[in-house]
């Protein structure tokens, strides 16, 4: 129901298809199949009911749709109201086979392999009557025809790599974004809130000044490239100050700016320690890891003087950010694109058949077993990121921070969310999880940092709430696993307790570089 008349502008952004029609006539349509597209439209309307339909379609991959409207006389984009939209969902099998467009394609490449093994076998039958000459002939043409129609699959699926991916260099690619840094409040990528630092070790970091929405939420990056409020490199007298360094966990993906877990944090200490200020600043940047976030630390965080540092850990950390990586070769002959393919679309129908991901969604977050054994060797990764990833890459960030932690006498505390023996029923071992959660306890015990797991309290809520268990209750949604409010605000209840247990907070000893 609108309450006005005059020119209504609406905005949909979505991958892979959406349109908006009012009152039965199409008035935005965003195709964009496989490729992000943003549009927009301007249509008179009068005061009144009006019906407005949104569709929207997914093939596989991640998904992304928003909706806005600017009603007469307003400025900025607004979203749609929640309690005005109904959802509509298709049937089942339609969802499954848009989710899952490449199983159609196997599925026709399988009906292709039943055609040349029928015709295989009806030239088999006709031994006897033909001969082996007219058999051979047959089974050669067979082979033949098997051969080239499987090249010319390997072509277009190798044609489709080249066409979805950017191929320039990183630097030419994020210098190229940088102009689109924009002042409203349209839907950003991360591509489009992220630029060049001017450290190597860093790679990228985020835009100053930059005002939109970031995956559903409101996003402002301050003058300091930080999605944080304004702090001051210089601290105030009395302040205690505590900086964060992460990845998209720690950053608040799909959260507002108020319920991520240092800003909740934030407001618990001032809360209970009135005496003195306590300033939680937030240095995470989507795809960091461990390397990249030691030398935020050593090269960004300092300049703050702070006087305690949390570093948030995730599964991923041993990795880099796909968009690092080469561009796949495209010309090597030692792999099959088709191949990759028709292993990934069953290594999909093997996941539906699966049991479903349990509440702990956001820590699925994470790479194969196989591939974080070997990812040092990967022909994918560039020699500048080699030192970063696997194991070794991360005891050698932890290092470099333990050395830069220790000379300053700043406090350091480690902290995840991972499984361990004795609090879950359900528990199974998993030798990356595992594996990384007693890397990282030995390592902190071995450098001098203070290490958290607050898998416990997570733990602790679903005995306090059993019908949680049954859905993903800590993730953003369904599809997305990094954490939600609740579990940013579970996570900020570990680390308050756990500072004030380990005596890590100020009583009355003036804080570092107080004056």
């Amino acid at each position: 129901r609108t309450d006005r008349d005059g020119q209504y502008a609406f905005n949909l952004r979505s991958d892979d298809g959406s349109t908006l029609e009012l009152d039965g006539h199409i008035v935005v349509d965003a195709g964009g199949v496989a490729f992000p597209t943003t549009r927009a439209a301007t249509i008179a309307m009068i005061r009144g009911l009006h019906q407005i339909r949104l569709r929207f379609v997914q093939t596989d991959g991640a998904y992304e749709f928003y909706a806005y409207w600017t009603p007469p006389g307003e400025a900025e984009l607004a979203a749609f109201p929640t309690e005005q939209l109904f959802v509509q969902q298709q049937p089942a099998v339609i969802v499954f086979l848009t989710r899952h467009v490449s199983l159609l394609w196997a599925l026709c490449w399988f009906a292709l392999a039943l055609v040349i093994a029928a015709r295989i076998a009806k030239s088999a039958r006709e031994i006897a009557s033909t001969g082996r000459r007219r058999f051979a002939r047959r089974l050669t043409l067979a082979l033949a025809s098997t051969i080239v129609a499987l090249l010319v699959a390997e072509g277009i699926v190798r044609l489709a790599h080249y066409v979805r991916e950017d191929r320039r260099p990183l630097e030419v690619q994020l210098r190229g974004a940088r102009a689109q840094a924009p002042l409203s409040m349209q839907s950003l990528r991360l591509g489009e809130i992220v630029q060049p630092s001017r450290y190597a070790g860093i790679v990228y970091e985020l835009k100053p000044n930059v005002r939109g929405r970031f995956m559903g939420q409101p996003l402002l990056i301050n003058s300091q490239g930080l999605r944080d409020y304004e702090y001051t490199r210089r601290k105030e007298p009395g302040t205690f100050r505590i900086v964060g360094v992460g990845d998209s966990s720690l950053f608040g993906w799909g959260v507002p700016i108020e319920d991520s877990g240092l800003k909740v944090l934030e407001r618990r200490l001032n809360e209970e320690f009135r005496a003195r200020k306590f300033e939680v600043v937030n240095f995470a940047v989507p795809g960091y890891n461990t390397a990249m976030e030691s030398e935020t630390f050593v090269q960004r965080c300092l300049e703050y003087a702070p006087d305690l540092v949390l570093l948030n850990f995730n599964t991923n950390d041993y990795d880099v950010p796909e968009f690092m990586r080469r561009p796949n070769e495209l010309a090597t002959l030692r792999r099959s694109y088709l191949f990759d393919l028709a292993y990934s679309v069953y290594e999909g129908v093997m996941a539906v058949k699966r049991e479903p991901l349990g509440v702990f969604d956001f820590r699925y977050r994470t790479i194969a077993q196989r591939q974080a054994a070997r990812l040092d060797e990967d022909p994918a990764l560039p020699d500048e990121y080699r030192y970063m990833v696997g194991a070794n890459g991360v005891v050698r960030a932890l290092e470099r921070l333990a050395a830069a932690a220790r000379e300053r006498a700043i406090p350091f505390v480690v902290f995840d969310v991972k499984a361990y023996p004795g609090l879950d029923p359900k528990y199974v071992r998993d030798e990356l999880r595992d594996g990384q959660r007693e890397l990282l306890e030995r390592e902190s015990r071995r450098l001098g940092f203070y290490f958290l797991n607050t898998y416990p309290y997570f733990m602790n809520y679903l005995k306090q709430h059993p019908d949680a268990s049954s859905r993903p209750v800590f993730a953003v949604s369904a599809v997305d696993g990094h954490p939600n409010t609740l579990a940013h605000s579970i996570n900020a209840q570990a680390l308050f307790d756990y500072l004030v247990a380990n005596q890590l907070l100020p009583s009355d000893k003036p804080s570092k570089d107080d004056h």
